[in-house]
């Protein structure tokens, strides 16, 4: 019977520890529409408009051959750079490795030269985004005039170590498959939080909690 209630206890403190570490760090996405995205080989290229939380953005995918269209609504992670360095999970580093690494800060660095463009040059938007294909999948071929120089400064050695702390965040869907569709992953700006802090911390007091009535249940 002790040891019954032993396990009990551990199985009620890893279940709260596992709730702390999956609830905390997911967020809800639905892809809205388009928005002003210019159409590049029945593909639509630039920004998409969604909502993240409760919060109307643009975001810009970079997976060019997974699909999800207007209205969808998934689970998905925000990743920082710090999160990516550290090993965190993208669409485009499993397994984790520097040449992940190096696709993020070059998508990093491209997301960061959007702010160069005039605001309504969504042709300009709709090359950069081609060529963030083409960083995360290289067998892409680009269809706009201006792609292939962004993609060509992008890879030429001098921002595989990019840090995109202040310009971007990597949605990144968690699971990758959700109602048997491959989820595209979105690069948005970095005014989202990563983790919702509210939540995490309520969760993880709930767990030091858990375990400090577990531990005097135990001296009784």
């Amino acid at each position: 019977m002790i040891s019954i209630n032993r396990n009990l206890r551990r199985l009620a403190v890893t279940a709260t520890l596992i709730l702390a570490t999956t609830v905390a760090n997911a967020a809800s996405v639905t892809f809205n529409n388009v928005a002003n995205s210019v159409d590049r080989g029945g593909a639509a290229s630039g920004f998409y408009s969604l909502t993240l939380y409760t919060q109307s953005i643009l975001g810009m995918c970079d997976a060019r051959y997974s699909v999800v269209s207007p209205p969808t609504t998934w689970t998905a992670d925000i990743r920082s750079f710090a999160d990516i360095q550290a090993g965190a999970l993208g669409k485009f580093n499993t397994p984790f490795s520097a040449a992940t690494l190096a696709k993020y800060s070059r998508a990093g660095w491209l997301f960061s030269q959007i702010g160069t463009l005039l605001p309504a040059d969504y042709d300009g938007q709709a090359d950069i985004q081609e060529a963030i294909w083409k960083i995360m999948t290289p067998a892409y071929v680009p269809v706009g005039g201006g792609a292939a120089a962004w993609y060509a400064a992008a890879i030429d050695g001098t921002h595989n170590a990019f840090d995109w702390t202040g310009v971007m965040r990597v949605v990144t869907p968690n699971p990758d498959i959700q109602s048997s569709i491959d989820v595209q992953e979105f690069l948005v700006g970095p005014g989202i939080n990563v983790v919702p802090v509210p939540a995490a911390v309520w969760l993880f007091s709930s767990a030091l909690g858990m375990m400090g009535w577990l531990r005097r249940q135990g001296s009784v």
